[in-house]
């Protein structure tokens, strides 16, 4: 009996993932045309998430599921930022003329609420496992990581016209319908299942750190190089330098533990490096000619010369100093989405919470970020603050929060938080069942709290 209960709840985990990867991998693919006024299309996953944590509610029930509420880093750090999300457009609309078309942009709120609530039940059914040692995201992490490179290989090779490149034009003529319906369509790299290679780019950073820290000793090699190889193909400079702050990060933070021994940091340098030369081998094979060099030397003239050296840079710039003085008119932001008055996305996290709320907005996502770090979850906690490293410099040169792979920092957010909520309360009631979080046996609440 308590076997079969196991094994459902095994199963309760498997389609949980499953689902939260094929979100964070397919969100641009799966779209439909409305009449909205705007661009007419609307990504499923809008409504997908809510229907998703709906049913992961009914299962769970509503107490157990949103103790993660409870934790006071959602109160005081998540949730002003998810109440701005929400709020800003709503009073665009109320106060600066924006259309009613842009109150869809509350469902970036709906929709990281919905990925948490996904985490906290992820994290209620990996925490009643009867495999504790083994990482649930170890197999479809693999997965997915692997459909995202093969795909970006099949672009490179068609892009630089090698072997078989011909075999991609039934893919090439689905990326340019896609790209069309959604109006941008960056076709001289590699996009993997997204519409810009900058996605694309973040995806592979992300997947890099999750491969490291989830997927057993024998297989982090495989998932790092495939990950970097994918990034290397995105060409993502941003996503490139974010991903070498992470690692920068990593190490301190092994040597601020005093856990890393000699023949364990060789043992890792080994197997990075060979990953990396792997990765890079492969992508100088696959790439167009001198695409890699030329992008990722422009690096070094920047570096050296500094911003203005590189034109794409220098541009950015630019348009981050109009997007300032666009404050100097709305001193309050622009509540509504800044794109519709720039014409133009906001390259940047961080410029854009500046432009649509002013200082609260973008101390709002510092402070959220910030929670993040601290949270003090084993079983995630790295996991989390690598990820949160990786958003937070990526951010400076891209908007990782309009991409579907931030649905996995979301989740993970929401997993951690829950750990630690059940872990506290197992600890006070470890016999029992405290209303709102159930326990169901000793053995349950100690791995809990051990987590």
């Amino acid at each position: 009996m308590r076997d079969s209960v196991r094994a459902r709840r095994g199963h309760r985990s498997t389609w949980l993932i499953v689902a939260i990867l094929a979100c964070a991998v397919l969100a641009d693919r799966a779209v439909v045309i409305v009449s909205s006024g705007g661009r007419g299309v609307l990504a499923l996953v809008v409504i997908v998430a809510p229907l998703l944590a709906a049913v992961a509610i009914a299962r769970q029930g509503f107490g157990r599921t949103f103790a993660f509420a409870s934790h006071p880093a959602f109160a005081f750090g998540v949730l002003p930022y998810l109440v701005l999300t929400a709020l800003l457009p709503v009073l665009g609309v109320m106060l600066t003329g924006y259309p009613e078309r842009t109150l869809l942009a509350i469902t970036a709120a709906t929709t990281a609420l919905s990925f948490m609530v996904l985490g906290a039940a992820l994290s209620l059914s990996d925490g009643e496992s009867s495999e504790p040692d083994r990482h649930p995201w170890s197999p479809w992490l693999l997965i997915a990581i692997a459909a995202q490179l093969l795909y970006a290989a099949g672009q490179a090779i068609y892009l630089s016209r090698g072997p078989g490149w011909q075999l991609f034009l039934p893919f090439h003529a689905w990326d340019r319908s896609v790209g069309g319906a959604l109006g941008q369509l960056v076709e001289a790299r590699s996009l993997g299942l997204y519409i810009n290679p900058n996605e694309l780019g973040l995806w592979a950073g992300v997947a890099a750190i999750m491969a490291w820290t989830m997927l057993p000793a024998r297989l982090r090699g495989l998932g790092v190089a495939m990950a970097v190889l994918t990034l290397l193909l995105s060409q993502s400079r941003g996503a490139g330098v974010a991903l070498l702050a992470v690692l920068v990060v990593g190490v301190a933070l092994t040597l601020a533990r005093g856990r890393l021994s000699a023949p364990g940091a060789l043992k890792a340098i080994v197997s990075l490096a060979v990953a990396g030369g792997l990765a890079i081998g492969l992508a100088l094979t696959l790439a167009p000619k001198n695409a890699l060099v030329q992008r990722f030397g422009a690096l070094i003239q920047v570096a050296v010369q500094g911003p203005r050296a590189d034109p794409n840079l220098a541009g950015r710039l630019d348009y981050w100093s109009a997007v300032t003085a666009l404050n100097r008119i709305y001193p309050l932001g622009t509540l509504g989405p800044p794109e519709l008055l720039l014409g133009s996305a906001v390259d940047s996290t961080w410029f854009r919470a500046f432009s649509q709320g002013s200082i609260p907005y973008a101390a709002s996502l510092a402070l959220m970020l910030g929670v993040s770090l601290l949270v003090g979850d084993q079983r995630y906690r790295l996991t989390l603050r690598l990820m949160t490293v990786m958003i937070a410099v990526a951010g400076l040169t891209m908007d990782p929060f309009g991409y579907p792979v931030i649905y996995l920092y979301w989740v993970l957010l929401g997993a951690a938080l829950q750990s630690e909520v059940t872990a506290r309360l197992s600890v006070r009631r470890p016999w029992g069942r405290r209303r709102g979080v159930g326990l169901v046996s000793p053995a349950g609440s100690v791995n809990a709290a051990r987590r």
